[in-house]
């Protein structure tokens, strides 16, 4: 129950500070995953539309079906209404919310999908009692802030990451130095028993791709049908991992190698993919020096912008970066993206982010991506910044 007062509390405060009246959090059977993380509301079986009014100040509202408001926890700091039949519902909500705008988990012409979890008839069900709907993309990213803990926890799981990334890259020189093949899947399984080995855990295992796999930014080997290293060939190696505790970020790190003699054109994109990472990191720093916090369609138009330059960016097909989760990889916060779609949410203190540009052509690709977290006085980089591509096979 502390745990529930203490996010009301820090609602209030956000809405505040925001300027909103306040905040509807709507649930109807888990199909809002945002409501999933805020409503503990007791042992009770809740079947029938929820409905949460948190207000910039006074005592939230829980609102719910008539048989099931027994059922909730005694002790909740808030009022509870019921409704029973669907009249009810629009009369009880309209004595419940003011007229007038309301943060809702809802992105306008869907620019940020990751919270868009109100359906298009609920919607119109709120605008007709007079409910304007605005979006609490700013809002949930208070709730985004890891703790000086999950900081430390983070910043462990990347040195562990260096280190396998490291691992990896001698093994497949080891081997190519005794005349031994080496595949991808190989490489993979090496990866996992280092990782889990170290005691961290991962929702599935690192994209290695060599050659023109390293081209698919999602590609994953499988034993028996994965590439063999060639001559020439880049090897890309995606890692990512987590402390086996509860509450622990992911960090998430891509490193790139080249088998022998690498072709011109493969330093090419593989130094403008960095400069370009690498601009990323001095347009966050910047932007907090001028006194405010980035936004993530600007980071990505930053980064995007000099690739495009160069000539590749028709060959740049993901966003620049993602909000860093505790559950996978990918978390709930601004990610770095005018691409993919409009994230117009501010990178604030306490929330980390990766930036990993790639450049994707027919017969090889690149990809270089480090990870960050925001402060009040500019990004930490927790990661290894690479600047060049490994060489491998050299002494054979």
């Amino acid at each position: 129950m502390r745990n529930m007062k203490n996010w009301l509390a820090v609602a209030q405060a956000e809405l505040g500070r925001l300027g909103l009246p306040g905040w509807l959090i709507y649930d109807f059977r888990g199909l809002n995953p945002i409501a999933q993380r805020f409503l503990t509301l007791g042992p009770g079986m809740l079947t029938r539309r929820v409905f949460l009014f948190v207000p910039a100040e006074g005592e939230p509202v829980l609102l719910v079906h008539a048989i099931e408001a027994g059922s909730l926890d005694r002790d909740l700091p808030l009022t509870v209404r019921s409704y029973s039949s669907h009249g009810s519902l629009r009369e009880e909500l309209a004595a419940i919310l003011p007229a007038g705008p309301l943060a809702l988990e809802y992105s306008p012409g869907n620019d940020i999908p990751y919270l868009s979890f109100v359906d298009a008839g609920t919607m119109e069900m709120l605008r007709s009692v007079g409910v304007e709907p605005v979006s609490s993309a700013d809002l949930l990213q208070v709730f985004s802030a890891w703790t000086d803990g999950q900081m430390d926890a983070h910043r462990r799981a990347a040195a562990q990451l260096l280190k396998t990334k490291d691992a990896a890259f001698s093994w497949i020189d080891g081997e190519l130095a005794a005349g031994r093949d080496v595949r991808e899947a190989a490489v993979q399984d090496l990866i996992s028993a280092e990782l889990k080995g170290a005691g961290l855990e991962f929702a599935h295992a690192a994209i290695v791709g060599f050659g023109p796999n390293a081209s698919d930014p999602h590609y994953a080997p499988v034993h028996g049908s994965d590439k063999k290293l060639e001559q020439g060939d880049v090897v890309l190696i995606d890692l990512f991992a987590r402390e086996a505790a509860a509450g622990a970020p992911y960090a998430d790190i891509t490193w790139c190698g080249v088998y022998g003699e690498a072709a011109a054109e493969l330093e090419t994109i593989f130094r403008v993919a960095a400069e370009a990472r690498d601009l990323g990191v001095d347009f966050m720093r910047r932007s907090v020096e001028n006194g405010e916090y980035p936004r993530g369609c600007d980071v990505d138009d930053t980064v995007r912008g000099h690739i495009e330059a160069a000539g590749y960016g028709r060959w740049f097909t993901h966003r620049t970066g993602h909000s860093i989760g505790l559950h996978n990889t990918h978390g709930e916060a601004a990610h770095l993206d005018n691409f993919e779609t409009h994230d117009t949410r501010r990178i604030l203190p306490g929330v980390a982010v990766t930036i990993e540009p790639g450049i994707y052509l027919p017969q090889f690709g690149v990809r270089t991506e480090i990870n960050l977290i925001m402060h009040g006085d500019g990004p930490e980089t927790t990661t290894a910044l690479q600047d060049s591509l490994i060489r491998l096979g050299r002494a054979g």
